[in-house]
């Protein structure tokens, strides 16, 4: 049965069928987990693009604060993180201190999340459903490890995956509560929920909500006669105290600090911003991206909706609700907030439907095992129709997956974006540039960028101080005397232009008029940069060193 109340006591053939499922879970999830680090291995050439540079760099930051014992700079950096908040960066510089800062170290952690999340999915079935639980939590693991934007991007330095994962954790910890609450388990979940937060603001924002609508439901059908209101109110009040209390506390200091809440709001503007609120782009977008991207095979996505309708059919049961309402209120945030246009996204919310299709799937199970004979004629026909829709889906996810997983080399080395000739170039400035001598670049762009430079620099010079750029737009009296004050205020011994990458309008001749009034042309290159599906680039770097 589905778990409404106290869990019951397992009989001995139940906890060994749990056992079982979570071997086998395991055995899954391990064989995702190698699959993924070979490609991390095979790509270890390829450099971070500024996003990946980005979600690293203030872990290795930390790291070198860390490994020359100097815990004020490393609280600091901590505390710097605006845009993107601390809340498993701290866990990222541990893992490069011991194992050293490397884009596979990197990379790797994002596999670890990935793992570590599925073992939390089948423990959130096992709180969902006490008979079938097992099943529901390999069928769940198994749909959630096929999902191709969340693969894709647990072999990426991205957020998806450790932001699914704390997730993951603060509804298995709220599931827990549900059953039987307890100030150690309400403190443990508020905790949960904060670190959710600090991973990431859009994370949180769904987590919390779901979480907060379920609590509300729950106040709401409890609510005693009016005789006991007082008493009934008291015992809401101590129970939000432990929920939200440590959650609200610790969001007030982290935002009461300067940049921070202005961070967040950054953070929450719609990513494409000239997007209509309704529109029948964004409308469709979500949907068909989940179908293509989230499920084993585009059929599958039926079997979801079908998940979806009795999710909403059984929205009574606490479990049911609190995974619906994180679903609904992740879709709602990119659909009608955020438009993001992008299936990465949507990984994140996704395997709630999973979570709770996987769970239908054991329902349905159990019905046609035990209950077929009391069985209404409507919901015989709609299990058979539902059992027909599932094995065609299976039919297709057997043609879809394989070539899925045979071209995911291919499909990686797109999302990286960049190309080992870059690790030339950067040599070729390293080379240059004394190890400690500071720098600024002129018209970096995403894939050679500020921040993959001041990476590159912490994990070879190990250096904490961030690359200073500009990429410049077309001369005129105002932009050349902003550009002249940025070089001024730099402080930098060297100064490194980009000819004809993909962003910045060209120096010569205005810009460089600026440059050469204080910097001598060092030496120059020339650089061709393979980019996936267009033309290449012809990079000429050229380098200036301050006179004397």
């Amino acid at each position: 049965m589905l778990a409404t109340q106290a869990p019951i006591l397992l009989s001995p053939a139940a906890r060994r069928r749990a056992w079982l499922g979570l071997a086998l879970v395991l055995a899954l999830d391990t064989a995702v987990l190698l699959f993924l680090t070979h490609h991390i291995l095979t790509f270890q050439q390829f450099p971070f693009d500024s996003d990946e540079a980005n979600h690293a760099l203030p872990a290795q930051q930390m790291a070198l604060a860390l490994g020359a014992g100097d815990l004020g700079s490393f609280a600091h950096l901590l505390a710097a993180q605006n845009f993107y908040p601390p809340g498993l960066t701290w866990l990222k510089a541990l893992l490069f201190l011991f194992f050293g800062g490397t884009a596979v170290t990197a990379r790797l952690f994002s596999v670890l999340s990935l793992f570590l999340t599925i073992p939390v999915l089948y423990a959130i079935c096992l709180e969902i459903d006490e008979r079938y639980g097992w099943l529901s939590g390999l069928i769940a693991a198994a749909l959630t490890l096929s999902m191709n934007s969340l693969l894709v991007n647990g072999a990426l330095v991205m957020l998806e995956t450790p932001g699914l994962l704390v997730s993951m954790l603060a509804l298995w910890a709220y599931l827990r509560v549900l059953k039987r609450p307890s100030p150690a388990r309400l403190l443990l979940t508020s905790l949960l929920l904060t670190l959710t937060v600090l991973t990431k603001y859009t994370y949180g924002a769904i987590t919390v909500t779901a979480v907060t609508l379920t609590e509300l439901t729950l106040a709401y059908n409890s609510f005693p006669h009016a005789s006991r209101i007082t008493h009934h109110a008291s015992r809401t009040w101590q129970r939000w105290a432990w929920l939200f209390g440590p959650l609200a506390l610790i969001l007030l200091l982290w935002l009461a600090r300067p940049g921070s809440l202005s961070g967040a709001v950054d953070y929450a503007q719609p990513l494409a911003g000239d997007a209509a609120w309704l529109s029948w782009r964004g409308l469709a977008y979500y949907p068909f991206s989940l179908a293509r991207f989230e499920t084993p095979a585009p059929l599958f996505a039926l079997v979801n909706l079908a998940g979806l309708i009795w999710a909403l059919a059984n929205w009574r049961i606490p479990g049911i609700r609190l995974l619906l309402l994180y679903f609904l209120a992740g879709m709602a945030l990119i659909m009608f907030i955020n438009h993001p246009f992008n299936p990465r996204f949507i990984a994140t919310f996704v395997p709630a439907l999973h979570l709770l299709t996987a769970v239908m799937l054991t329902q349905l199970l159990d019905t046609a095992r035990h209950q077929w004979p009391q069985t209404p004629t409507w919901r015989r026909a709609a299990i058979f129709l539902l059992t027909g829709l599932l094995l065609l889906a299976a039919w297709q996810s057997v043609r879809v997956l394989p070539d899925r997983y045979r071209q995911f080399g291919a499909t990686l080395e797109v999302e990286y974006e960049t190309h080992p000739a870059l690790n030339d170039l950067a040599d070729w400035l390293q080379s240059e540039i004394p190890p400690h001598a500071r720098f600024f670049l002129v018209n970096p762009w995403d894939q050679f960028s500020a921040p993959a430079l001041t990476w590159r620099l912490a994990t070879s010079n190990q250096t904490t101080w961030t690359v200073p750029s500009a990429i410049l737009s077309a001369a005129t009296p105002d932009t050349l005397a902003h550009f002249r004050q940025q070089l001024n205020e730099s402080h930098v011994q060297f100064v490194v232009v980009l000819e004809g990458g993909p962003w910045g309008a060209p120096a010569w001749p205005d810009y460089t008029a600026v440059i050469e009034n204080g910097f001598d042309e060092m030496s120059r290159r020339q650089f061709t940069i393979p980019v996936h599906g267009q033309t290449p680039l012809q990079i000429q770097a050229i380098v200036y060193e301050r006179e004397d």
